[in-house]
């Protein structure tokens, strides 16, 4: 077994990763190209590119985050990959691995949103789909993208729901938890949502997400679709853990 694929092993075991808000163009470039289909030579060269371009500034965190994954006895491959994380260069079999995962996971963010705009287009161009579902389209793609968990925003999700969700809970989720530096990003990763195949789908997403955030969060139609998409997931995981509970 491959340094590489021992090393991919461990991070899916610990789930450390490359954070997707720290990800940048060169990430971008790597999962189109996996999307497109593009070469070995190709993906191994954007591979190493997007390594090149996050490890010395990630590796230290990476190394506190694989710390408190692995615990207090962690294995032979988890130290080796602690002493890698001492290293700069980024030719190593961990920050290549690291570089993988993250290419390889936003190919797969990707893919989800060509299908929901895809579903979304049939449905618009059938003049059978409200506004709506275009709402909870951009929701779905926000938190994918930003890559948000329900239950990082559990006291707020629980106050939302605990209102009867109202549309005064309503804003009032949406201003406990849109702070700007979120918002604004969630606008910028709108932006590079585009498939071709989806034109009207497409613009409308544009449309929705040009310009800057409002001030008042609870009137940032962007935020609130991601939240609103939130809570359905936060729903969906309690009904999944509620009925394995019944039937253990």
């Amino acid at each position: 077994m491959s340094d590489f694929t021992r090393f991919t092993e461990l991070i899916l075991r610990t789930a450390v990763v490359f954070p997707r808000g720290a990800l940048g163009v060169d990430a971008r470039a790597f999962a189109d190209a996996i999307v497109a289909g593009a070469s070995a030579d190709e993906l191994d060269r954007l591979r190493d590119l997007t390594a090149r371009a996050h490890w010395d500034q990630l590796r230290l965190a990476i190394g506190a985050s694989l710390e408190r994954a692995v615990g207090d006895s962690p294995d032979e491959l988890a130290i080796e990959a602690l002493a890698l994380t001492l290293d700069e260069h980024s030719e190593n079999a961990f920050a290549r691995a690291l570089a993988d995962e993250a290419g390889r996971s936003l190919a797969a963010v990707i893919e989800r949103n060509i299908e929901r705009l895809g579903v979304l287009e049939r449905r618009l161009t059938a003049g059978d789909s409200p506004d709506a579902d275009l709402a909870l389209v951009i929701g779905a793609i926000v938190v994918d993208l930003l890559d948000l968990d329900p239950p990082d925003y559990e006291d707020e999700i629980t106050a939302y729901l605990g209102e009867g969700e109202s549309d005064g809970a309503r804003r009032q989720l949406a201003r406990s938890t849109g702070d700007e530096d979120s918002r604004a990003w969630a606008r910028e990763e709108l932006r590079q949502v585009d498939d071709p195949a989806a034109p009207v789908t497409s613009r409308a997403v544009q449309v929705l997400a040009a310009g800057d955030s409002p001030e008042d969060p609870a009137e940032d139609a962007v935020w609130v679709a991601t939240m609103l998409a939130l809570v359905e997931q936060a729903v969906e995981i309690a009904v999944v853990a509620n009925n394995e509970t019944e039937s253990a």
